[in-house]
């Protein structure tokens, strides 16, 4: 079995059975792990940008981990499908739970990532753009955490670098810290908002 430290900077691992647990107050159930993110199914919907512990047990594992809502979306007719950014280290518990078939390598992951769209060149940012709070909660909240975080930042900063200039885009368009947390938000805000929000926050 290929151990989890030589896989854990891209690969999800998805679930073999159900497993249950909380976002906060709400019931939700897991998709996939990855060493810094989760997919969960929760019947009632969560809102961007919230904050709040997951926890889960399985057996003798149990995981109480710090996260935040980067992406939330209907899934189906009675339920929702969100993405969470986790931020504490848990690979230990990755592994247990790999090796007790709990969870296993997802074999599409690392194909589908280089397939994940990426933003097109800038363009003229309008004057006066719709930038909801949430967005701004969750630029903000990336950004001070990149911050406290030297290497971190240089990882998704690289990410973001080598994904523009995969899609014929030109990264030195962007300051380092605006391509690290739109890379480490998933790109689930658009790399202009990005720019804006952390050059508001400059003045």
């Amino acid at each position: 079995m290929e151990p989890i430290k030589d896989l854990r900077s891209s690969e999800r691992y998805v679930v073999t059975e159900p497993l249950a647990g909380n976002f906060g107050p709400a019931q939700v159930t897991l998709i996939d792990l990855a060493k810094q993110g989760a997919q969960i199914e929760h019947p009632q919907p969560l809102r961007l940008a919230a904050t709040g512990r997951l926890f889960f047990e399985r057996d003798e594992i149990s995981v109480s981990l710090h996260a935040f809502v980067v992406w939330s979306r209907l899934s189906g007719k009675h339920g929702y499908r969100s993405g969470l950014r986790i931020e504490d280290d848990f690979v230990h518990a990755l592994e247990k739970l790999m090796n007790q078939g709990a969870i296993k390598p997802d074999p599409e992951s690392l194909e589908r990532k280089p397939k994940r769209p990426v933003a097109p060149m800038m363009k003229p940012v309008p004057t006066s753009p719709e930038i909801s709070p949430e967005q701004v909660l969750l630029v903000r909240h990336a950004h001070a955490r990149l911050k406290e975080n030297v290497d971190e930042a240089q990882k998704w900063y690289s990410r973001a670098y080598f994904a523009l200039r995969a899609s014929s885009s030109d990264p030195t368009r962007y300051p380092e810290d605006v391509l690290a947390v739109w890379e480490y938000l998933e790109r689930s805000v658009p790399l202009s908002t990005v720019q804006r929000v952390l050059n508001s926050s400059r003045q």
